[in-house]
């Protein structure tokens, strides 16, 4: 390990045009402000270990302000271990960086979700604590081009709908997050790691088939990629289309709402008066909106009804929602194609259960979205 910080000037040709196509990644596709602050999310690992290296030497070329943050999961016998060694490329870096102390089968046990599970959302809910508590605007991850193919696989196991099947967003502003590596290879950066000096750790729990993402990366992906050599370039375009199609709906579902906004409150009266229900938020999506939409943009208007009403508040990790604010999609989607279908034939006497404590039903030609706080 090197004892002092790396330069644009004195790190390799090959490694500099890396940052600089990062750079231009960013500047570009991210929309990322000069001057910006950074939080960056370390673990140690190769990914994150390279995302702190990159961001470290475009920093005076970009003027951010970086700190970073390692979250020990307790899960391995090696944790603290990673977080010194963070702290340690963080010191070499001169970045400075905070270390939490996470208690994830506490979260696993209390919300009967697996481990994976509930070290995801910690993780996020604590990185969101610390983006607020330090004033950075965004959080960086380390994903890269590598991660999309794994990504797109996990969704398509889930039933995740289009375009959020195209994989993880470069850029989530709703949850302040930014992948600045999301193009770039994996070996790339490992690479760009060795010719910088800069050591990293290797999580063993990566190998371990007990986890979904794992077995998708070494039993899947293989076989997908013998039967097509160009599998991940495949699969980065069929992100970029994602993108275009994303960005294309939000604009039309942002005019269509402008036009005839959703309705937040609580539940209506007669909902509120059974003994059997505590009254929770609801939103409702009013009948003049729904009847000029397409049944695709009304599918996609639902869900994003469901996500706002699913969003976890600030450093909150204990919600129904994952990482993409998606909630079990394959019954989510079946749901929402019934609700949608009954809307089409005017069926005003059916309730429609989603996953993550939410019920729908249909009012008058509107769509009412409610979260069923208790007694259901």
């Amino acid at each position: 390990m090197i004892k002092s910080a790396p330069t644009l000037q004195n790190i390799p040709p090959a490694a500099a045009r890396l940052c600089l196509e990062v750079e231009r990644f960013c500047l570009t596709r991210l929309g990322l402000a000069k001057d910006s602050r950074l939080l960056l999310a370390l673990s140690g690992g190769a990914d994150s270990t390279a995302l702190a290296v990159v961001l470290h030497l475009l920093a005076p070329r970009l003027g951010l302000s970086l700190h970073a943050l390692s979250v020990d999961h307790g899960l391995r016998d090696e944790s603290a271990q990673d977080a010194v060694f963070t702290l340690q490329v963080c010191n070499i870096l001169n970045i400075p960086c905070t270390v939490r102390q996470a208690d994830v089968r506490k979260l696993a046990e209390n919300s009967g979700t697996g481990i994976e599970d509930a070290a995801r959302r910690l993780r996020y809910a604590l990185l969101e604590q610390e983006r607020v508590a330090v004033g950075a605007d965004v959080i960086a991850l380390g994903h890269h081009a590598g991660d999309v193919s794994e990504d797109v696989l996990l969704r398509l196991t889930r039933g995740t709908g289009w375009p959020a099947l195209g994989g993880m967003a470069a850029r989530d502003d709703e949850r302040h997050l930014l992948r600045p590596l999301l193009a770039t290879d994996a070996q790339a950066l490992r690479t760009l790691l060795v010719e910088c000096g800069i050591d990293w750790r290797e999580d063993a729990s990566n190998q371990s088939r007990q986890y979904k993402r794992n077995r998708l990366r070494l039993d899947v992906l293989p076989l997908l990629r013998e039967e097509n050599p160009s599998l991940d370039r495949t699969l980065h375009d069929l992100w970029q289309m994602a993108r275009l199609d994303e960005d294309y709906w939000n604009t039309a579902l942002d005019a269509a709402l402008a036009e005839h906004p959703w309705i937040v409150g609580k539940d209506d009266a007669e909902l509120s008066a059974k003994k059997d229900i505590v009254e929770g938020p609801s939103l409702t999506l009013p009948a003049k909106l729904l009847a000029g939409l397409h049944p695709a943009a009304r599918l996609r208007l639902y869900v994003r009804a469901v996500r706002f009403l699913c969003r976890p508040a600030a450093g909150n990790a204990d919600k129904d929602s994952d990482s993409s604010g998606q909630i079990h999609g394959q019954a989510r989607a079946r749901t929402l194609l019934a609700l949608n279908d009954a809307l089409a034939k005017g069926r005003g006497n059916t309730r429609f259960q989603l996953p993550g404590g939410l019920e729908a039903y249909l009012k008058g030609g509107s769509v009412v979205f409610r979260r069923c706080a208790a007694g259901r």
